[in-house]
C-alpha cells in the first residue's frame, strides 16, 4: 500500500542524516553525508560551509538527489526515500531564519555562522521503497511533484 503524503512527510522528518548527491564539473555523481538538515513538508534544508565543493557543484548544476533512511528500521518493515530536485541557496532573511530554526530542532547545537550557507531542495520527484508491502510491484512508489 502506498504511503500517504502525511506519512511521507513524517518519514522525511524522522531522518536525522541524509546522503546528498550532486553532480561534479565533469558530470560524475558526488555523494556525502549531512547532519545539519531539516525538512518542511517535502522540502529539505541543509547547511554547509560556504566554500564547500558541493556549493560550486550546485551553482554549476542544481540537480541533486537526497537519500533518506530513518534510524532503527529493520526488515521486514524497512522504508527509504530518495528525493530528486533542484537545490538553491536561501538568501532572504525570513527564509534563513525559518531554515535555521528547523535545523536547530533536528540538531540543537547548530549555529549559523558567517562562513555557512543554507540551501533548500525543491523536490520534483520522490521515490519510496517500502519492504513491508505484500506485492512486489507495490514496494516502489514514485511521487511526482509539481514545482511552481
Amino acid at each position: 500500500m502506498a504511503l500517504t503524503n502525511e506519512q511521507i512527510e513524517n518519514y522525511l522528518k524522522s531522518t536525522k542524516r541524509i546522503l546528498l548527491s550532486t553532480v561534479t564539473e565533469d558530470g560524475k555523481a558526488d555523494v556525502r553525508i549531512l547532519g545539519a538538515i531539516a525538512t518542511d513538508g517535502v522540502k529539505t534544508y541543509f547547511s554547509t560551509a560556504s566554500n564547500a565543493r558541493k556549493v560550486a557543484q550546485i551553482e554549476n548544476n542544481p540537480n541533486v538527489a537526497i537519500y533518506f533512511e530513518a534510524p532503527g528500521q529493520e526488515f521486514p518493515n524497512y522504508i527509504n526515500a530518495t528525493v530528486y530536485g533542484k537545490a538553491s541557496k536561501v538568501t532572504d532573511d525570513k527564509g534563513i531564519e525559518k531554515a535555521t530554526a528547523l535545523i536547530k530542532e533536528n540538531l540543537p547545537r547548530f549555529e549559523l555562522t558567517s562562513d555557512k550557507s543554507i540551501y533548500v531542495v525543491e523536490p520534483e520527484q520522490i521515490k519510496i521503497y517500502n519492504s513491508s508491502t505484500e506485492l512486489a510491484q507495490d514496494k516502489l512508489q514514485i511521487v511526482e511533484l509539481v514545482t511552481v
